[in-house]
């Protein structure tokens, strides 16, 4: 079909276009109707890998983007390939995490008219993105350009689309790149985005405040030096593994409720999505400040008083130099931890805790594992210069491994994934990329289902825990885990683990560490964490 821009013609600026940002990598799948994309995108100096599994690829890319502090961004042919990367849109919105997704599509006139691998798509993830950008053939290559430019200065705390019509021929020579330098497309860091941010006088007034820290990138800033300002001047401050923090230097949330709740008349939220969900029905009512890059601002305990908008560390920033002095300061609590006997999840979780170096990457399946170590980060059980990292947007269990994966391949950073094992079968086209995996390390802890289920009282009480919420299962990962690439090791006590351990972190490539619990030992011991 006759057009007024050509597919290569547009692949081509999206090259000269993506030329002007530090990208992490970028991760394709196979495919036709994209093919003058990745044609065109071969020749950007960023890494490059390619994933049989469009939804593995999109998660690939948000590890990169996560792990890198940088944009990363995913590309896929048309119709519901497209779909299969709305679980990372949805997560990267989430999680604030500057994700592009480039989907190649029929031409409009093509759509609804019976050709394949043709949907609706242009609109596929409009309540999950930050920008967004419509090509359209039938208009100049101008005004693609303009379509494009405007969208990528929207990536930036969260995702951006872009839907590119593709009509053939789709493997024409690509025109060659624009010569000369030009300036990035991203939008000005911190403070010139936002407008200025003041104290609420109702917050100045606060005798007894507290701060609540949640997910925090390593790339937004240094929060430490902060965070110890504030806790000199008498402020209580919350946080958990994802913080980024050393665990002395603040309270765990579920400490702080066991240990006995201050009388907090202000609370102050910065950052991502935490998970003691405990502490955010304690503080239901308080008097709540909340302050992110974008909406949503949530209302975590009814009780917002005011929203504001800025950057996470511009926030703390401000909030460490203007905050009053209560003439006291407050040093965090510490809970006796309890005694771990026996082999069950809270002893691996412990094991594993402590044998996690510094300078490594730690990555937290959904579900248990980011649970332990909250809990265990609380007993101040890991070393110092560990980053800890969790898919905590949508606290899904989908790519979880994919995610790990592509942080290590774009960071370069040793990683280690600890997971659980239905996650990391769900996930099972994680590894089936095109060229070599990155050297991860995955601990599978398996339980024999989804253990979470047996903490709470409703499933059980339906009838339906082992069947319809927990599944229960007797299998095991080793067919997936060597599928994909991993190699494999398994342990199911103490010894076993002290003897594969040396072993499995040694191995020159990627690999699987099976560990088998027992899922009642594992709940009895959970449930009796604060009775030591």
């Amino acid at each position: 079909m006759k057009t007024k821009t050509t597919s290569a013609q547009i692949a081509g600026m999206l090259r000269d276009r993506f030329t002007r940002l530090d990208w992490a990598g970028w991760v394709a799948s196979p495919g036709s109707r994209c093919a003058p994309l990745v044609l065109a995108f071969r020749e950007l100096e960023a890494p490059n890998q390619v994933l049989l599994d469009e939804r593995s690829a999109a998660h690939w890319a948000l590890g990169a983007a996560i792990a890198t502090g940088k944009p990363a961004f995913a590309v896929c042919t048309s119709g519901t390939a497209a779909l299969n990367f709305a679980p990372a849109v949805a997560e990267a919105f989430y999680q604030q995490v500057a994700l592009l997704v480039v989907t190649a599509d029929r031409p409009a006139a093509l759509i609804d008219n019976g050709q394949g691998q043709s949907i609706r798509q242009e609109r596929i993830f409009d309540d999950h993105l930050v920008g967004k950008g419509l090509l359209n053939l039938e208009q100049t290559l101008e005004w693609n350009a303009a379509v494009v430019d405007q969208a990528l200065a929207s990536l930036r705390f969260g995702p951006v689309h872009l839907n590119v019509p593709m009509a053939e021929p789709l493997y024409d020579l690509i025109p060659a790149a624009e010569s000369g330098s030009a300036e990035s497309v991203l939008p000005a860091a911190h403070s010139s985005l936002w407008p200025s941010l003041e104290l609420p006088a109702w917050l100045v007034s606060a005798r007894r405040p507290l701060l609540v820290l949640g997910q925090w990138s390593p790339f937004w800033g240094d929060s430490l030096p902060l965070i110890r300002e504030l806790a000199r001047k008498g402020w209580m401050i919350a946080a958990e593994p994802l913080s980024q923090l050393p665990s002395d230097a603040t309270e765990q949330l579920e400490d702080t409720l066991e240990l006995g709740l201050p009388d907090l008349d202000a609370v102050v939220s910065i950052g991502g999505a935490w998970v003691a969900k405990n502490a955010k029905a304690k503080l239901k009512g308080c008097r709540h400040w909340v302050i992110g890059p974008r909406d949503p601002l949530p209302d975590l305990f009814g009780s917002v008083l005011s929203r504001s908008y800025a950057h996470p560390y511009d926030a703390l920033k401000l909030l460490a130099a203007e905050a009053p002095d209560l003439g006291s300061s407050w040093a965090p609590r510490r809970r006796p931890a309890p005694a771990s006997e026996g082999w069950q999840d809270m002893a691996v979780h412990r094991a594993i805790a402590q044998k996690i170096s510094s300078g490594w990457d730690l990555h937290w399946g959904n579900s248990t594992p980011i649970r332990y170590a909250n809990f265990l980060w609380g007993q101040d059980l890991f070393a110092p210069g560990i980053r800890h990292f969790g898919n905590r947007g949508v606290s899904g269990i989908d790519g979880i491994t994919s995610t790990a994966l592509g942080a290590m391949w774009a960071s370069q950073r040793p990683t280690i994934l600890v997971t659980g094992e239905l996650s990391f079968l769900y996930d099972g086209g994680a590894g089936l990329a095109f060229d070599a995996l990155p050297a991860l390390k995955v601990v599978v802890v398996n339980n024999q289902g989804g253990q979470i289920f047996q903490w709470i009282e409703g499933p059980r009480a339906s009838g339906l825990l082992d069947r319809n919420f927990g599944f229960r299962h007797r299998r095991s990962v080793s067919a997936s885990a060597e599928n994909q690439g991993f190699s494999y090791r398994s342990a199911g006590n103490r010894v076993e683990l002290e003897a594969a351990w040396p072993l499995f972190m040694s191995d020159s490539g990627p690999a699987v560490l099976e560990l088998f619990t027992d899922p009642d030992a594992s709940e009895k011991a959970w449930k009796g964490r604060f009775g030591a």
